[in-house]
């Protein structure tokens, strides 16, 4: 076989199509040190291509390296991809990351990514404990997550947007829990949605330019909840290589989405997990003919929700994972997700992989949550409740981002007066606030104040949270980079009725404000609180969760008032 080649060859690899010259991001892509770059030909690749250091497969070398499977792809296809991923397993890779070639590592890039191999800690989404989860419930759109519910991805079920949240109740904050096998990186700027999304809110000209919270931190997807992801920014572990394989049968701008299902399902036959990681890419795509787009995409929209419904009751009844590949596609090809061509194409996967030593993992059966919250009276836990709403604060209209921050500090210290006003303290009628441009400018010209919105605002309670979340998101939600309550909080859902929020805290009371949105919140036992001895634990928690991009972090209790605008230098105690 002829899989072999003398050029540079790392434990990780980077798996690229092209049909045109090496492009600039391609050259980068070349030039990452402890990566090695395999780019796929076609048949209109130009013949001459060549780049130092690079494995470059040519129609010609791809044939040559005797996969039966690979002998079988079409032509003109992105789906020769597959022979770039059994090129650089069989040449040792441990990690393969799958993009374009127009595709652009931004920040923190390939390093964002989570190469641990035994443990990590962080977010964890997974399904209400106290229900029968529906599908509604079991989808995970990550826009949301990373501050954008008004998108969604490609692939994401368009029956179930309108109602879609992420309720109290879909997150846990876990100390250690197994590393996700396939992490999917948001992209800035063009970021991967459906031709619905750009049709309404691409610019004829320019395209999309869409940003993300940049604190929101990554989240591993526990079994039995679902996400599309792409083959544009992904990164595959190698007990996930098996899920590499891209069906011939069905669009390209389907292919790599059913891919994502099909190796969901099978990921989570082995207790394995996906992660979405914060922006690390960045993609300018040119504005184009969306509606061919929408074409491309009617599968999609047909049948990705039934394929969610599938997949989710389905069992394997094969006693290996190579064989649960082989019968799911077998059952993708009867319920026609896609065609017979592609059913046996994975059979002849299977056997490739085989024939080059990929060890397919072991079938874990029966494993939807292996992290469950752990007892309130139990210190040493693993798991507890959170949960986490972030926003991309800035409108539409991104010209002056300061004076819109201003406005929303203007408006909520507003709502306070408001408040105050039906109290008998006359102090807040002489309440009197500057205009937006005002408070923008002053704000800008404080390092104090313009460093806040870098930290971290942690509010701790001695006891039982139940009131008074409201005033203090208005005081200081907006003057910080978010808002972290931290303590005991009344376990959700005990009732189906009452599955936001207990004893109407959703609805606020006579004394305090209602809540402006659902609250960011770790939850302490009373035993961990021990009538606030032990608050310090809420910043090792804090730090467990990952947030990005921050300065540092203040932790004080709800019964003071923080001077927020008091001089103050992170910079020192870094």
């Amino acid at each position: 076989f002829m899989w072999k080649n003398a050029a540079r060859n790392t434990s990780k690899w980077i798996v690229v199509t092209s049909i045109q010259a090496p492009t600039e991001d391609v050259k980068r892509l070349a030039s990452f040190p402890e990566w090695t770059l395999v780019v796929v030909g076609d048949t209109n690749t130009p013949a001459d291509w060549n780049l130092p250091g690079v494995h470059y497969l040519s129609i010609e070398k791809q044939e040559a390296m005797g996969f039966e499977s690979v002998k079988k792809l079409p032509t003109r296809s992105y789906t020769r991809k597959n022979a770039g991923y059994l090129y650089a397993i069989a040449n040792g890779a441990q990690w393969i990351y799958d993009t374009d070639d127009d595709n652009k590592p931004f920040g923190k890039g390939l390093d964002q990514f989570d190469l641990s191999s035994d443990r990590t800690r962080g977010l964890r989404f997974t399904t209400p404990e106290w229900s029968n989860a529906t599908i509604q419930e079991s989808l995970f759109n990550p826009y949301r997550h990373f501050g954008r519910p008004d998108m969604w991805p490609r692939g994401f079920p368009l029956e179930y947007i309108k109602n879609h949240d992420h309720k109290d109740g879909t997150y846990r904050l876990c100390r250690a829990q197994r590393p996700p096998a396939v992490q999917q990186g948001i992209v800035q700027k063009d970021p991967d949605v459906d031709a619905v999304y750009r049709l309404l809110h691409a610019d004829p000209n320019n395209g999309l330019d869409e940003s993300f919270n940049e604190f929101a931190p990554p989240v591993v997807l526990a079994p039995g909840t679902y996400a599309p992801w792409n083959s544009q920014n992904t990164l595959f572990s190698r007990s996930a290589f098996f899920g590499l394989f891209l069906p011939t049968t069905v669009a390209f701008r389907v292919t790599d989405i059913w891919r994502s299902y099909f190796t969901q399902a099978l990921l989570h036959a082995a207790g394995e997990t996906v992660s979405f990681v914060p922006v690390n890419a960045i993609q300018r795509r040119n504005a184009h003919n969306y509606l061919k787009d929408f074409d491309e995409e009617i599968e999609v929209y047909d049948k990705a929700g039934t394929i969610v419904q599938f997949i989710d009751q389905w069992k394997c009844s094969a006693e290996t994972m190579d064989g649960c590949a082989i019968e799911l596609a077998d059952q993708f090809a009867v319920r026609g997700f896609w065609g017979e061509e592609d059913a046996r194409l994975v059979a002849h996967w299977v056997r490739d992989l085989q024939k080059i030593g990929y060890a397919f993992p072991e079938l874990r059966r029966g494993v939807r949550e292996e992290f469950p919250i752990g007892d309130d009276k139990d210190l040493t836990r693993n798991c507890r409740r959170a949960h986490v709403a972030f926003f991309y604060g800035l409108p539409t209209d991104k010209t002056n981002p300061a004076e819109r921050r201003a406005e929303a500090k203007i408006r909520n210290f507003g709502e306070l007066k408001e408040w105050c006003g039906e109290s008998p303290s006359e102090k807040s009628k002489q309440w009197y606030f500057p205009t937006p441009r005002q408070l923008s400018e002053t704000t800008l010209a404080n390092k104090t104040l313009s460093d806040n919105h870098q930290i971290v605002a942690i509010v701790t309670n001695n006891y039982q949270w139940n009131k008074g979340m409201g005033m203090l998101q208005r005081m200081y939600e907006e003057n910080f980079a978010m808002i972290i309550f931290c303590g005991h909080y009344p376990k959700q859902g005990r009732d189906a009725n009452k599955n936001e929020y207990p004893d109407g805290m959703s609805e606020g009371d006579v004394t305090y404000p209602n809540l402006k949105r659902p609250i960011n919140y770790i939850d302490l036992s009373n035993e961990e609180v021990r009538i606030g001895y032990l608050m310090y634990y809420c910043l090792a928690k804090v730090e467990e969760m990952k947030i990005q991009n921050v300065k540092g972090y203040v932790m004080f209790s709800d019964d003071l008032i923080y001077n927020f605008w008091n001089p103050f230098n992170p910079d020192l105690m870094q």
